[in-house]
């Protein structure tokens, strides 16, 4: 049977797309492409998704190119995000007032607002949905191994958290230097890694490591980015071959790697720099997260998952 593999595209409807685009990507900070005509805003939500807000007037009309569709009522969009705290506050500065808030019997934590054409918009933290094996159980051992090494990286960043700026920052003489470099190096490696395992017509995007200051929060939203791709790439390695070889360019140097060997690589190297984060966070002596450090290990990843 042929497969679906993922959502490309979600829909949400307004009529006024300039206020769209105002919520969207200036109060949410959601990366919007160019738009190719005044029938919608597009908004890049990962490598292969994207949050496309139409005007229904437009779009029920007949067009040369694509069926015509359209909604009327209250739509529905949820986002995940790390936590929910620093949305509370960046709904506040905006006078978004926070419609409803709901525990869920799992373990997660919703709170909807309504964007300005009255579509209900929910922040996730945590698990909703029990997604089955999918969700931390899997057999397969390569997919243990993305799984656990996405997660445990996660569960680290979540404990930065609580870090201000000058702890955040700290320079130490262990790895590459900081909790926010080494992070930043380890999803970064992630996201170059996917692309390399994938290939062409995939393009190396630029490192992540170009000075550019990222919160714990930002950088975890690119780990779910690279999480997401490393995923796509194992499935694609899978249909090749592992054993297949690739060219691959590091420095000036290069190299032909197998696909296998190269996803082993990435699912592992994170491993010492998370050691390294939590040697660093140890040091950092803050009460509450230095002797509260996350056990991360791959039977813990799977406890957590239960």
């Amino acid at each position: 049977m042929p497969a679906v593999t993922r959502i490309y595209e979600t829909i949400l409807y307004a009529r006024d797309l300039d206020a769209a685009a105002a919520f969207y990507g200036g109060v949410l900070g959601l990366p919007a492409l160019p738009r190719q005509s005044d029938r919608g805003v597009v908004f890049r939500m990962s490598a292969e998704s994207v949050l496309i807000v139409f005007d229904p007037t437009r779009t029920a009309a007949p067009h040369p190119e694509v069926p015509s569709h359209g909604a009327e009522g209250a739509g529905h969009v949820a986002f995940t995000v790390p936590e929910l705290e620093s949305w509370r506050t960046r709904l506040a500065e905006h006078g978004i007032e926070i419609e409803r808030e709901v525990d869920w019997p799992l373990g997660g934590r919703s709170v909807y607002v309504r964007d300005p054409a009255g579509n209900s918009v929910e922040f996730v933290q945590g698990r909703v949905w029990d997604l089955g094996p999918s969700a931390g159980n899997t057999v397969d051992p390569l997919d243990i191994m993305l799984e656990h090494n996405a997660w445990a990286t996660r569960e680290v960043l979540r404990a930065c958290l609580a870090l201000d700026g000058d702890a955040w920052t700290r320079r130490f003489e262990i790895g590459p230097g900081s909790l926010h470099d080494t992070l930043t190096h380890v999803v970064g490696a992630m996201l170059r890694w996917a692309d390399r395992i994938e290939g062409p017509p995939r393009v190396l995007r630029p490192p992540l490591e170009n000075g550019t200051l990222r919160s714990p929060a930002e950088l975890i939203a690119l780990l779910d980015e690279a999480a997401s791709d490393l995923a796509r790439a194992a499935d694609i390695a899978r249909q090749r071959g592992f054993a297949t070889e690739s060219e691959i360019t590091l420095g000036c140097q290069t190299y032909r790697f197998t696909l296998g060997a190269m996803l082993v690589h990435v699912a592992t190297h994170g491993m010492h720099h998370r050691a390294q984060c939590l040697n660093m966070l140890r040091r950092l002596a803050v009460p509450g997260v230095s002797d509260r450090l996350p056990e991360i290990d791959a039977l813990d990843w799977q406890l957590a998952a239960q």
